[in-house]
This record gives C-alpha cells, sequence and structure tokens, in this order.
C-alpha cells in the first residue's frame, strides 16, 4: 500500500490555505474596505499631507491583528513600506503632496489586496489557489478568480503556531522605496 500521508497533508494544507484566503477577502470587502496607507495633516482641512498618520495606520494594525490572518513578518514587511512612503513624503516638495491633484505617486492606483481594479461581486467565494510551491516554511502560490488563463496573484502564508497565516500579499510591492519614488519625481 502507497503512503498518501504527504498528499493528505498537501490537501488539507490547500483546504485551509483556500478557507484562510476566502475569509481574508470576504473580511476586506464587506467588514475592512480601506486600501493604501493613511496620510497626515497638519489640519483637517488641509490639502497638503506631510507624511504617513501613524496613529491612524496603528489603528489600522490593531484592526488587521485582531482578524489573525496574518503573520509577524507580514507586519514587518507592512511598517516598512509605510516608513518608505513616509520618508518620501517628508523629502518631497509641496507640489507632490496635493491630495487634490488626483492620485498621488504613493498610491498604487490599485486594490493592494488584489492588484485590481475591478472584480467580481463577491470574488472571494470563487478564489481558487494553484501552483504552491514550499521553501524554508513559507508556501508561495498564486490565486484567480477560476476562469482560464487568468492574471494569476501572488500570495505567501506561514504557518504560525499550527495555523496558517497571511504572510506577503503581491499588491504591497507595487508601492516604492524612497529611491523609487525620487526617480519617479525626477522624470
Amino acid at each position: 500500500m502507497a503512503d498518501n500521508s504527504n498528499k493528505q497533508i498537501a490537501t488539507s494544507d490547500s483546504i485551509e490555505l483556500t478557507t484562510l484566503l476566502r475569509n481574508l477577502y470576504e473580511w476586506h470587502e464587506t467588514k475592512y474596505r480601506r486600501n493604501g496607507y493613511p496620510f497626515k495633516f497638519n489640519n483637517p482641512n488641509d490639502s497638503i499631507f506631510i507624511g504617513v498618520d501613524w496613529d491612524e495606520y496603528e489603528k489600522d494594525m490593531d484592526v488587521f491583528r485582531k482578524t489573525n490572518f496574518f503573520t509577524k513578518d507580514f507586519f514587518i514587511t507592512h511598517k516598512t513600506i509605510g516608513l518608505s512612503i513616509d520618508s518620501s513624503i517628508k523629502q518631497t516638495d509641496i507640489e507632490w503632496r496635493n491630495v487634490n491633484d488626483g492620485i498621488s505617486i504613493w498610491d498604487t492606483d490599485v486594490d493592494d489586496w488584489c492588484g485590481c481594479q475591478d472584480y467580481h461581486d463577491n470574488y472571494w467565494k470563487i478564489i481558487t489557489l494553484n501552483n504552491f510551491s514550499y521553501d524554508s516554511g513559507v508556501v508561495t502560490f498564486y490565486w484567480t478568480w477560476g476562469k482560464k488563463n487568468e492574471k494569476q496573484y501572488e500570495m505567501k502564508a506561514r504557518k504560525d503556531e499550527g495555523k496558517w497565516k497571511i504572510n506577503y500579499i503581491q499588491g504591497f510591492s507595487f508601492y516604492g522605496t524612497v529611491a523609487d519614488y525620487k526617480t519617479t519625481i525626477k522624470k
């Protein structure tokens, strides 16, 4: 008789990861629709932002933590992105920091959670995971909305205390470094 324990573990992991993703995206779409990093203003009526609003950011991260969807590494990476955005904003002339000028260079112009601008209603119900690869305790995989030849969206997860948690969401890689933003401004 063949030993199918590895296949069963992979199947159970796939089911757990699919459930995690569907719960994550349902939460994002129905309970936490915010996107990007909150800007700070000298006063509420001002249109010139001066950096990341770290008080609002921490409130957001408290909401994230309470979901139990994310690893500590996710939070470290997320904050590192915020620090780059904050530093870049503080180094940039006022002409680039007017919120009334449309989409700022510190916004990605897409939903960070899916790398998309448009999506199906209740799309979390049709998410399909594929192309799993394991390396050093982290599983990398891709999800789609189940259509053939559809864009693949990369995610990573790690088991934390026996439970899969999100370690990486591709959309957050769309943000730049301080050097990237300087290059954009020079163009």
